[in-house]
């Protein structure tokens, strides 16, 4: 049975978990080497590193604008992006990206009166179509990294084209069944997704480059794309120490240098704290943003009180 705690005590726990997981990674390396790699990064890297951030953001700004449209709810993209922006500074600081994701919500519901439940449903696909071309690209990477394909005997590289068709057929069927609104935009959502984890899988790519990382590329991205997952459950403060333990971990099942890892592990947070703390802006100029939206109300629909 689920503990109904108060919400500061949930955060207050999640607080304590980000710190002890950040305190389990730096017990294990030396912090002198991983500042180390850290300020020896090439800045010009860092930036392009950043810009693929921002880039694969916007994609996912976009996304959920189509998935927005299959519920009857058009946003122009320009103030789309905007709350989405917004929306992402919420989530830099509360666990699981509920924040966000919550304000968006209760934001569109009273500007349009669309009901809650669609909208709720469009936010909840958008993240679980996030997570869909994340476990393909999974699949893929553990097919083709050495070390995985030591463990299990054999290689593995039709066991994951199978394993590919399968989760994407399973969510077609699942989608039709549960959601079938959505249906029509699943190809294309699912498109947005896999640009969305190209560019983030290019994001580190340059980083390993700023700093010149030894080690297989793929066990590195391999090993972000399960920090990715582990950073989406909700047990850390935007996914602070989880995705540092994760690649500590996965630095030594790999044969990967520890302090490289982290160290990757920590500008690719610090690029989404400085990138998503930029939302802030629209926090200030709400009344503005409400009507840039420019979307029509509908009947029924409740007056904006911002």
């Amino acid at each position: 049975m689920a503990l109904n705690l108060p919400s500061y005590l949930k955060t207050a726990v999640k607080v304590v978990l980000s710190a002890l997981s950040l305190w389990l990674v730096f017990r294990k390396i030396e912090p002198a080497k991983v500042w180390a790699v850290v300020s020896g990064a090439e800045v010009g890297w860092l930036l392009v590193a950043t810009a693929l951030f921002v880039l694969s953001k916007a994609v996912s700004s976009e996304r959920l604008r189509v998935l927005f449209r299959s519920i009857g709810l058009s946003l122009r993209s320009r103030p789309n992006l905007k709350l989405y922006w917004l929306g992402m500074y919420y989530n830099l600081f509360l666990p699981g990206g509920i924040g966000g994701d919550g304000y968006k919500v209760f934001l569109l519901n009273r500007l349009t009166g669309t009901p809650m439940k669609p909208l709720v449903a469009a936010t909840l696909l958008d993240r679980l179509l996030g997570l869909l071309p994340l476990l393909y690209a999974l699949a893929l990477f553990s097919a083709v990294v050495p070390q995985v394909s030591e463990w299990v005997g054999f290689t593995i590289n039709w066991q994951a084209l199978a394993a590919i068709l399968v989760l994407h057929v399973s969510a077609r069927r699942l989608l039709k069944r549960f959601m079938p609104q959505f249906l029509p935009v699943f190809s294309s959502s699912t498109a947005l997704s896999g640009l969305v984890q190209g560019l983030q899988l290019g994001q580190i790519l340059a980083l390993m480059r700023a700093m010149d990382v030894n080690g297989d590329p793929r066990a590195y991205l391999l090993v972000f794309l399960i920090s990715s997952i582990v950073a989406t459950i909700p047990f850390t403060i935007g996914g602070a120490g989880a995705r540092e333990l994760t690649f500590l971990v996965g630095a030594r099942m790999l044969n990967l240098p520890a302090d490289a890892a982290v160290a990757i592990s920590l500008l690719f947070y610090l690029i989404t704290a400085v990138v998503s703390l930029t939302g802030v802006v629209y926090s200030f100029r709400s009344a503005t943003l409400a009507k840039e939206l420019g979307v029509e109300r509908r009947e029924g629909a409740n007056p904006v009180r911002l």
